[in-house]
Order: C-alpha cells, then sequence, then structure tokens
C-alpha cells in the first residue's frame, strides 16, 4: 500500500523509464550469468 502511494506522488513516464531502466539492468544480468554459468559447465564436460 505505502509503495503505491508513493509511485502515484511520482510522475508516471519518470516511474516507467526508472522501471524499464532496472528490468533491463536485471534482465541483462541474468543472461550474462547464464551465459557465464553455461560456459563453465561446457568446458567441465
Amino acid at each position: 500500500m505505502v509503495l503505491h502511494v508513493n509511485l502515484k506522488s511520482i510522475p508516471t513516464s519518470q516511474t516507467w523509464s526508472y522501471t524499464k531502466s532496472h528490468i533491463g539492468i536485471l534482465c541483462y544480468d541474468i543472461s550474462s550469468i547464464t551465459i557465464h554459468h553455461n560456459s563453465i559447465s561446457y568446458k567441465h564436460e
């Protein structure tokens, strides 16, 4: 409930760009870790 109120006080476009950038960073981190892990597993075999 607090988060909802805080988001409403921030302009929507600002909130969206902030959310998009964080989602992009998060997805990039996950893909990097996955690729790194897969390459290690492949070399190990």
